[in-house]
């Protein structure tokens, strides 16, 4: 019985801390609203140097998305996390430098996340009120510090699995097989561990969206997507 009660226990603190979509620890948005024909884009690990490639596409195309970034990848990249902002994309904070929350002691994790925002506040001039907690890992500690940051968790439903060894139609198939109106959409415009380039996702972008386009799903910033009681009030 004890056993058992283990295995319980431990299934549930897995689904509390990874799925995507649970709400056990604290509110989660991980989709938006169904009863529109759109979708959002969502870039994390940045700012780099691929950045740049995807800001170019979106230009193009006259869309909007949102970036999750890395506090010391903006510390490397100011200038590409300024041009974020300036051509209207939303900025999320996705921690200072990318570690797992589940192994960090709650002062390391509440650190991660003020020294985020204030590096990318200090940069681009905005405080995020948007998070997305590396590897979609949330803990108690997370949300007591995004509770008093005043930041919303946003992961998502649909991703381009640009992470692994994917090649850009792999990672538009990946995308349009799964999407449905509301869909948060899960890419990168940067490495966490710094070892690999997003040339591919670079490459994917227009695939997803012609792809998007021909299902007459329109591309909306996360702010028009997801419920507006969704959205917090910025404090820290």
């Amino acid at each position: 019985m004890a056993t058992v009660s283990l295995a319980i226990g431990a299934a549930s603190l897995y689904h509390a801390t990874f799925s995507v979509r649970s709400q056990w620890l604290g509110r989660t948005c991980w989709r938006g609203r169904r009863d529109r024909n759109a979708v959002a884009l969502t870039f994390d690990d940045g700012p780099s140097p691929d950045t740049e490639g995807i800001l170019d596409t979106l230009a193009e195309h006259n869309l909007r998305a949102t970036f999750f970034m890395v506090g010391r990848e903006v510390e490397s990249f100011p200038g590409i996390a300024q041009r974020v902002l300036k051509e209207g994309h939303e900025v999320g904070n996705h921690s200072y430098s990318h570690p797992s929350y589940l192994f960090q002691r709650a002062s390391e994790t509440r650190d991660q996340l003020r020294r985020a925002q204030d590096v990318i506040a200090r940069t681009i001039g905005v405080r995020p009120i948007l998070a997305r907690p590396p590897y979609g890992v949330r803990t108690p500690a997370y949300f007591g510090a995004t509770r008093a940051l005043g930041l919303l968790t946003v992961q998502w439903d649909v991703a381009g699995f640009d992470w692994k060894r994917r090649s850009a139609n792999q990672i538009a198939r990946n995308v349009l097989s799964k999407v449905q109106p509301g869909s948060i959409i899960l890419l990168h415009d940067g490495d966490s561990s710094g070892k690999h380039h997003r040339q591919n996702t670079v490459a994917a972008l227009p695939l997803i969206i012609e792809g998007l386009n021909a299902r007459n799903l329109k591309i909306l910033p996360l702010h028009q997507l997801v419920t507006k009681s969704d959205w917090p009030s910025a404090t820290g």
